[in-house]
């Protein structure tokens, strides 16, 4: 099936974009995929300045500088609350939930002190053991 006939992503295509971004940060976007999404023209999709991917879903989102600490943040403390419940991580769950998450009314997922923010560096700096190679 064609992912953007999926419900999720009939009304919001970026979404399936701002998952696979996701992945790319946490390490799990295979080579195939991302060489997919580099030659998608996602600047004329989305008719953003950006040319790169990324860049070109940061833009269309207005995520913030610091989404990449958020996702990272985010993704460190699944995996550990997967490993105390004895479960496999699932990274493709994980940038689904995170999505959900973000798209949140109440959402304080990238919504940072400058306490919270150094304290999230400091937690995925301490656990970068854990992030695929």
């Amino acid at each position: 099936m064609d992912l953007l006939q999926d419900p999720r992503y009939q009304d919001t295509p970026v979404y399936l974009f701002f998952e696979k971004y996701i992945l790319n940060i946490v390490g799990y976007l295979a080579d195939d995929k991302r060489e997919i999404l580099e030659d998608i023209n996602l600047q004329e999709i989305f008719n953003t300045r950006s040319s790169a991917w990324r860049d070109a879903v940061k833009e269309v989102l207005h995520l913030s500088d610091t989404i990449d600490i958020a996702i990272l943040y985010q993704w460190h403390l699944y995996i550990e609350q997967a490993q105390n419940e004895d479960q496999e991580a699932d990274p493709d769950a994980f940038s689904r939930n995170f999505v959900d998450a973000y798209f949140r009314e109440d959402s304080g997922i990238d919504v940072w002190t400058e306490e919270t923010l150094r304290n999230a560096e400091q937690y995925i700096q301490g656990n970068q053991i854990l992030k695929k190679a």
